[in-house]
């Protein structure tokens, strides 16, 4: 592929370029304050701009699509929509008032009707052959967001993309049913399963998702209007919960998943922005629990693994410990650890569930004893107690993890597997890191994987170390690693 011609069309930004159908040296270009006519000659181009004439010049032209003679359909963030003829940078016909709020996409049906999808009003409307509407339109669940983008599939079938990131299929006149389904906002929130191969997301955008990462198919999902930081699985018992049918808009089957969720543990903690905490049937999911700490958010929390405690750490540089009783269901308060002079980022407990291990912002490594919520001043007492887990960024058998040239705000979070054998780490450049575990000796180097297209916010291991869970940040991606040793 060679360039023929660079030209830069406008200081604004241009979001849409396309040919004519009908006329392969004629192409239209779309965006903010912008229509352009443009016909190529030879390594030339030349530019007609678009006459709004009488009507209301709009702030940024969103949508455009060709009639099969080539006549020009825009949608506008107006929520109009104008024609264009072929050959002409005159409006023919004006459609006004389609949307309330800008229409994002345009495209005919199969029978020649056009569709147009609007963002405010999370509408797709129908229009017959003269641009009329035919009164027939559907409303998307605020659910899904707003539509962004529409495409004809086979026969009747539509396929959505909406501003959540998600991707539907349906048809005019009935219901949408998710394809595809996802955050719409940089999320932090993952836990695995301790049983089964689910694992749970949660996010900025107050959506908290349950997933099977063998079919890599929503087991459900629910909004708690506010914004998800961390996420805890209570620890493995059997419970005697059966499973429900899915009562959210999944469009999913009710066992899809497959039947262990609801033989194994039913509770999920959650920590949010807001400084609440909440607790969540995770067959239900219902909410059966909820507590307020602070105007601060929980950064993170995690359950002892005798199941007997959760501890939480808070953006107020304080860790608050609960009682845990009724398989995690009932909850109060034991006490506030406090003496981190930054805020808490991660803990581990003792496989004991005596002792917690903390690391704050300014890269503070403190521990704790659960029974009086105090900290252990003689750091070599600590020397050989076995964790639980390895959360925590900092500490002689992660020292390896770090390169040279790090500030220390380079990983984001890290993960030993449970056989104890390798370490994940999450960092800002997009890489999935593979550590042996300790990782002690100074810049060790890992197995770098490549995949997300921004940091890395989180990672997991599943119950059984088949396979590792990645989360992104602004990709808002969730990628599942098979683990092969």
């Amino acid at each position: 592929m060679r360039s023929i011609l660079l030209l830069q069309t406008s200081t604004d930004p241009v979001i849409a370029v396309d040919f004519n159908p009908v006329d392969a040296n004629s192409l239209v270009s779309i965006g903010k304050s912008h229509l352009a006519f443009w016909t190529l000659e030879g390594s030339n181009l030349t530019k007609k701009q678009g006459v709004f004439d009488k009507q209301e010049k709009p702030k940024f032209v969103l949508s455009m699509t060709f009639a099969e003679n080539g006549d020009l359909i825009t949608g506008d963030s107006n929520g109009n929509i104008f024609l264009w003829s072929r050959g002409s940078n005159k409006i023919t016909q004006a459609v006004l008032g389609v949307h309330a709020g800008g229409i994002f996409a345009l495209t005919f049906s199969k029978t020649g009707r056009l569709l147009s999808g609007g963002g405010r009003d999370s509408r797709i409307v129908e229009m017959d052959s003269s641009l009329n509407p035919t009164g027939v339109f559907i409303e998307l669940s605020a659910w899904y967001g707003p539509v962004r983008t529409l495409i004809t599939g086979p026969g009747d079938i539509l396929i959505v993309g909406t501003t959540q990131g998600d991707i539907l299929q349906g048809q005019l006149g009935s219901d949408f049913n998710p394809l595809v389904q996802s955050h719409g906002d940089e999320f932090w929130g993952l836990a695995a399963h301790p049983q089964s191969h689910h694992f749970l997301t949660g996010g900025r955008d107050g959506n908290v998702f349950l997933w099977d990462s063998l079919t890599r198919r929503l087991v459900w999902a629910e909004n708690l209007s506010e914004e998800i930081i961390c996420a805890t699985f209570y620890p493995a018992v059997v419970t005697s919960i059966a499973p429900v049918s899915n009562h959210t808009e999944t469009g999913g089957d009710e066992n899809v998943g497959g039947g262990d969720l609801a033989d194994s543990v039913p509770v999920v903690a959650l920590g949010a922005a807001s400084g609440r905490w909440i607790v969540l049937d995770a067959v239900l999911h219902q909410i059966i629990a909820a507590h307020h700490e602070s105007s601060e958010p929980i950064q993170c929390l995690a359950y002892s693994p005798n199941g007997q405690f959760i501890a939480l750490g808070g953006r107020d540089n304080s860790i608050y410990v609960y009682n845990v009783t009724a398989r995690g269901t009932k909850y109060s308060r034991l006490g506030k650890c406090s003496g981190h002079s930054s805020f808490v980022l991660h803990l581990d407990w003792s496989e004991d569930s005596q002792y917690i291990r903390s690391v704050s912002g300014d890269y503070e490594l403190l521990y704790w004893s659960v029974a009086n919520c105090r900290q252990v001043a003689s750091t070599s007492s600590m020397r050989d107690v076995r964790w639980a887990s390895q959360h925590c960024t900092l500490g002689f058998d992660v020292a390896g993890i770090w390169a040279s040239d790090s500030d220390g705000t380079d990983i984001n979070a890290v993960c030993r597997s449970h056989s104890t054998r390798l370490l994940a780490t999450a960092d800002d450049f997009g890489q999935v890191n593979l550590f042996r575990y300790p990782t002690c000796q100074l810049k060790s180097e890992p197995r770098s994987y490549g995949g997300h297209s921004s940091h890395v916010t989180n990672v997991d291991f599943l119950f059984d170390d088949s396979r590792l869970i990645s989360i992104g940040g602004a990709d808002m991606a969730i990628l599942q690693w098979e683990v092969i040793t």
